[in-house]
């Protein structure tokens, strides 16, 4: 069960944060967004980050970090950044979110970002996830499994 603190915060960010986001503060390229995240982190956050694993690191962003990047960054439609990963493959913004995380986790760890790979991953998941659809209605089924890989 969430707590009542985190009821809050969370309803803050998908209600409240978008309405009073405003274009000079929404990143619109990756540099910006890493910039953006070292100051929402802060030092102790973004050292831990860096010092989990990348798939851990970003799962457990995802619904805090992910949620107000998705809400106030690119909902508020005042990002170009989520339209430049759209055009890599990236076809959502929680795929958007993903690639930021992973993006960042792996500038914090000196890594290649290689961004357009981890988009690639996104667009070939959908295209496997629309296979799978449309196969399981041909079939006349309801349900259709996911796909069987992850991305990043």
């Amino acid at each position: 069960m969430m707590p009542r603190h985190s009821k809050l915060i969370a309803l803050f960010l998908c209600i409240l944060a978008p309405i009073i986001a405003s274009a000079s503060e929404v990143p619109n390229t990756m540099l910006q967004a890493f910039s953006a995240l070292d100051k929402q982190l802060g030092p102790q956050k973004r050292e831990a980050f860096k010092n989990t694993p990348e798939a851990e690191a970003v799962a457990n962003a995802d619904m805090s970090l992910g949620i107000y990047m998705r809400n106030v960054w690119f909902r508020s439609g005042h990002s170009r950044l989520a339209d430049k990963l759209h055009a890599l493959g990236a076809q959502s913004f929680d795929d958007a979110s993903a690639v930021v995380l992973a993006s960042y986790w792996r500038h914090l760890n000196g890594r290649p970002l290689e961004i357009e790979k981890q988009c690639a991953c996104y667009a070939k998941w959908w295209q496997e996830q629309d296979q799978l659809i449309a196969a399981a209605k041909a079939k006349g089924k309801d349900s259709y499994p996911i796909p069987s890989f992850s991305c990043p």
